[in-house]
């Protein structure tokens, strides 16, 4: 298998995981924030769940306390260097953007929930 399949293959199986990680830790009043990292086989990435079932979405200050809360995940488990080296931050970014982009549609679906539509 060529380097491009073994990469797109280890996306695939990470989105599934990340998926089947969610299930299982995920309460009905949470966001989980999931980490692409690189994980052994069998294992799963690294996932920080957000609790946001106390905030009440159908208000912009609900939604943006939840916001808050989304991004000091997404800090917490991508940006964990304090003062990341150069191919750290490339890394770093990435993680933030796939964590950003399933903690994105939880949200939007939290809202979608709260104000009824």
């Amino acid at each position: 298998m060529g380097k491009g399949l073994q990469e797109l293959a280890f996306v695939a199986a990470a989105v599934c995981l990340a998926s089947s990680a969610q299930a299982a830790i995920a309460q009905d009043s949470d966001i989980v924030v999931t980490a692409p990292r690189d994980v052994p086989p069998g294992t799963e990435p690294v996932s920080k769940a957000v609790k946001i079932g106390d905030l009440d979405l159908s208000t912009d200050e609900g939604e943006a306390e939840m916001r808050k809360r989304v991004n000091a995940a997404i800090k917490h488990i991508c940006w964990s260097h304090p003062k990341p080296a150069r191919w750290q931050v490339r890394q770093n970014e990435e993680c933030d953007a796939f964590a950003r982009e399933g903690a994105e549609t939880q949200m939007e679906a939290a809202l979608a929930r709260a104000r009824g539509i």
